[in-house]
């Protein structure tokens, strides 16, 4: 009897769950009535579930995309807000609470509510119909909202402007060059030689200080939270008109960012008076951000410019700091932070004149004592027009209109390619430079000096940028965008050039290109860092014959990271142990932070920098040789206790799966099953069709946690023909037929929208009531 009723409860609550999961799904036909519109929109859906907007007025279009961004994706808007606004833990408890200290202490809320008043009038103006379409959805669905607002037990607040805003501040501070590492560096001053630790970072100054307490060091890069860590690339190449089979100009755009369910991206069509757009939207933003309108196209890249600087500043009492002018009181401002289940959390944020102070988050000893750490972004600054550029990119009609939209860039610092109908092809580098008194940015500087002050930006009509060039092509894979005569410094750090250079390979020999080619190109996965390494180990002699065979295996193989192939699996575990063996004896603890191996380190200390290769912890010296084949003997072992004996059963695929979690259903039984998504990729890091990966500590599963969410070709002969990819599907509900129906084209690099079927249905909004 008793099972009987348990059995019963989880009937009834299970019928309960699928109730107000399918209750939430989107009304895609009929029409509403609504206060709030001025005259009419029309929402026709395709059988991708992708919106067509035709709107009377602009107004009513912005109306309109946040009436259907909240119908499909209300969920991630307000996850997207609340780690913005740092009140996470009002709805997650404990978990949220590192990610609300660091964005309340950096006050990225505050600063987007500062921002509205300055932006123009159509700016604000779009932002507020926006947030008045999906304030309508709310209201007029208050009892069919997505289900994690009933699993958390909560309802949503009114969206404002200042809630699409916040979403610029968040990609700033994920984009904003690899400041982390400026932390390792300065742990590493303390252990290693800094002669050492500058072959490990090449640009590293090699008297660079020492500032930041080892563990406070380690602390402060623990505590950060997920929306402060970076990890930005992307691809973009403009083709001219010369070299295509139409004569007009191809541009192909695959921005990479972490993988989630549902993905970042949303893809719309909007009509209106003097405004026509199809490309991708961000939920909870009301403009198109990788699109074409009716005269040209465009795409981003993270530049990586190194925008944010750490400075170590020295305390003058309890409440001041000094300066070079003598001591000055800290801004002090107090945040309530409010906790599910929990009692409040007060924090009291210091700001100095380069920034917030963060050590308060972690540890009082991240900086040695008597010290503290500041943190200065340009994401930080005031007067940030970038939710306006998006705005005015949106309508540009040709170069003079690009380049007047980007100079409202402030952080991040993006590339961005165009192209237009008239045949003509740029490319333009833009957002705040900080220009320095001194240094290059890469560790932590001494603030109570005028080292490392920021003095200016690099300006505007100096960054760099390229229009109609001779070559007809121009590219960019987060490789170094300008040459060493530059006069600025934009990073002191750029990303391995090996996509950039595939991309050329593949691209520069050849004419009459075709949009086909533009996708193909995005599908490769030929390794070039792979061919560049794995001559280091197939050209060893190999005691063992299960080494000897593995060596011969990669002796051959062409460098795809083909999912059904061994070859990459032999190498990437190979490649993780060797990693390992090479630089874990010295770093210790540090080596974490470099666990996924890095191309150039790596190549340097098995060629010119040898000495890494000995462990310092035998007292038997070792060689290079000696490291690869034990570091690929022990890759084989692991392998083959993980996957069986049999190597020619082994394949990428099965364990290099692209890796899509739901935050909150995902977790839930039953249901995670649903909302928890994966599928076998090609790829990996230095692949054009991005695989980034973390593997496990024994380097035999290498889930892909990164990549081209979205994939975008755009034809500029006949823009009708431009298409897009996004990795899941439209909708954020797991039981739509829309919330991973386009996987298996992304996986298989096709591109299906603009489906060519007809419309599948039609929603129509008119003013009433």
């Amino acid at each position: 009897m008793l099972g009987q009723s348990v059995a019963l409860v989880v009937l009834l609550a299970l019928s309960v769950l699928w109730v107000v999961v399918m209750s939430s799904l989107p009304r895609i036909e009929g029409t509403m009535p609504l206060p709030g519109i001025h005259t009419s929109a029309a929402i026709a859906r395709d059988s991708l579930g992708v919106p067509r907007i035709t709107a009377k007025s602009l107004p009513d279009a912005y109306f309109a995309l946040g009436w259907v961004h909240a119908q499909d994706r209300m969920w991630q808007m307000e996850m997207q807000r609340r780690v913005g606004a740092g009140r996470l833990a009002e709805v997650v408890g404990e978990a949220g609470l590192s990610n609300d200290r660091f964005t309340r202490s950096l006050g990225l809320y505050r600063l987007a509510e500062r921002a509205f008043p300055q932006l123009d009038e159509p700016t604000r103006a779009a932002l507020v119909s926006y947030a008045a379409g999906v304030n309508a959805w709310m209201k007029e669905n208050r009892l069919r909202l997505p289900p994690e607002y009933t699993l958390l037990g909560f309802r949503p607040e009114p969206w404002t402007p200042a809630d699409s805003m916040v979403w610029q501040k968040l990609m700033a501070l994920q984009l904003a060059g690899n400041w982390h590492d400026d932390i390792l560096r300065a742990q590493l001053n303390r252990s290693l030689d800094p002669k050492r630790v500058q072959e490990l970072f090449p640009a590293t100054p090699a008297d660079a200080p020492v500032t930041l307490s080892s563990e406070g060091g380690k602390a402060l890069l623990d505590g950060l939270p997920e929306a402060a860590r970076t990890m930005p690339a992307s691809n973009i190449w403009v083709v001219g008109g010369n070299r295509t089979e139409s004569g007009k100009p191809l541009l192909a755009n695959d921005p990479h960012l972490g993988f989630r369910a549902p993905i970042l991206w949303y893809l719309a069509a909007l009509d209106a008076p003097d405004l026509s757009l199809s490309g991708a939207t961000v939920p909870g933003v009301p403009f198109h951000v990788i699109a074409h309108n009716t005269r040209i196209a465009w795409g981003f890249t993270a530049t990586q410019a190194d925008t944010v600087d750490l400075f170590v500043e020295k305390l003058a009492g309890e409440s001041a700091y000094k300066t070079p002018e003598g001591s000055r009181p800290f801004v002090v401002r107090d945040e309530v932070i409010r906790v599910k289940g929990a009692a409040d959390v007060a924090l009291t944020v210091r700001e100095t004149r380069h920034g917030p102070v963060i050590s308060d988050l972690v540890a009082k000893d991240v900086a040695g004592p008597g010290e503290v750490v500041a943190l200065s972004a340009t994401l930080l600054g005031e007067q940030d027009f970038s939710i306006q550029a998006l705005r005015k990119l949106n309508q540009a009609k040709d170069w003079a209109g690009f380049t007047n939209a980007v100079k409202d860039l402030q952080a991040p610092v993006l590339n961005i390619g165009y192209a237009d109908t008239a045949g003509n092809i740029g490319f333009y580098t833009a957002g705040r430079v900080p220009i320095r008194k001194s240094g290059n940015g890469m560790v932590p500087a001494r603030g109570w000096t005028n080292e490392g002050d920021w003095t200016g930006w690099v300006p505007f009509a100096k960054l760099p940028q390229s229009y109609n060039p001779k070559s007809a092509l121009l590219i960019n894979a987060n490789n170094k965008v300008v040459g060493d005569k530059y006069p600025y410094l934009i990073t002191a750090t750029w990303d391995d050039g090996y996509r950039a250079s595939r991309i050329r390979d593949l691209l520069e020999p050849r004419r009459k290109l075709t949009p086909a080619d533009m996708s193909e190109t995005q599908g490769d996965i030929v390794s070039l860092q792979a061919l560049e390494l794995k001559d280091l180990l197939s050209g060893h002699e190999f005691k063992g014959k299960t080494a000897r065979d593995a060596a011969q295996k990669l002796a051959d193989w062409d460098g795809r990271m083909a999912r059904d192939r061994a070859e990459p699996l032999i190498y990437a575990s190979w490649l993780g142990h060797l990693n390992r063996a090479v630089f874990a004896d010295e770093l210790k603890e540090r080596f974490e932070a470099i666990a996924a191996p890095r191309a150039q380190m790596l190549l340097e200390a098995l060629t010119r920098r040898r000495h890494w290769c000995d462990d310092v912890s035998t007292p038997e010296p070792e060689s290079c040789e000696d490291m690869i084949e034990r570091a690929l003997e022990q890759a084989l072992a692991d392998l083959a206790g993980r996957w069986g004996n049999d190597m020619a059963k082994w394949s990428w695929g099965a364990t290099h799966r692209a890796t899509f979690d739901n935050a909150v259903l995902g977790k839930v039984p039953l249901v995670a099953n649903l909302a928890n998504l994966a599928i076998a990729t090609d790829g990996d890091n230095y692949t054009v069709s991005r695989g980034s990966y973390v593997a496990d500590a024994k380097a035999t599963e290498f889930p892909q946690n990164h990549g081209a969410g979205l994939r975008a070709v755009f034809d500029l002969g006949n823009l009708a023909n431009s298409r897009f990819v996004i990795a899941t599907g439209q909708s954020g509900l797991p039981l739509s037929r829309h919330y991973a129906d386009m996987m298996k084209d992304w996986q298989a690099n096709r591109l299906p929208w603009p489906t060519q079927d007809k419309t599948f249905a039609v929603f129509k909004l008119e003013r009433g009531r």
